[in-house]
């Protein structure tokens, strides 16, 4: 079993990776699932339930605390939410930015990079976060709440398969890692 400690990681061909180009990969795979989400998806007349791209985003990329390039990719990606939802102005925005800094506050303190028992728990808690916001902002109502219930599971989910994709590797102001 491979260790994800971090000098397992810097072994491995995605470890060696700059972090703007995992940042960059992240985005890609963000932008590409939001596009397929415009699309009707059901099987069967059944709607299927597509997950909230954004904030495996906003999950992954805290690992390294505070940073402005992910914040700002999470604020365009809030921004073509809102038009997509027909949403209010800024509310998704809110909701990546919210998921972004709980995730960085539990990360700060806890020891993510070498556990990924701790990391899957940490984006657990940072998105039930944000799916708890985008409850709120909708008003507190009881019969939203199955469907972002289920929105929720199926995003944490998906993201567990794709959370090494997200890790952008050390901290701002380590060598190798450029704000």
């Amino acid at each position: 079993m491979v260790s994800w400690s971090r000098s397992a990681m810097q072994s491995s061909a995605w470890g060696r990776t700059h972090p703007n180009t995992r940042l960059m990969a992240g985005a890609a795979l963000i932008t590409l699932v939001g596009l397929f989400g415009l699309t009707p998806k059901s099987v069967f007349g059944i709607e299927l339930v597509w997950p909230f791209a954004a904030l495996w985003g906003a999950a992954g990329w805290a690992s390294v605390g505070l940073s402005i390039r992910p914040m700002l990719l999470l604020c365009v990606y809030g921004l073509f939410q809102d038009m997509s939802f027909v949403s209010p102005f800024g509310s998704f925005m809110l909701v990546n930015l919210v998921t972004y800094g709980a995730a960085s506050l539990v990360s700060e303190t806890l020891d993510v990079e070498t556990d990924p028992v701790k990391a899957v728990l940490v984006a657990a808690f940072a998105m039930g976060v944000g799916f708890t916001l985008m409850w709120v902002m909708a008003g507190a109502r009881i019969d939203y709440v199955a469907s972002l219930l289920l929105a929720y599971i199926v995003t944490l989910i998906l993201f567990v398969p794709v959370a090494p994709l997200f890790r952008l590797g050390g901290r701002p102001g380590d060598r190798g890692f450029r704000r």
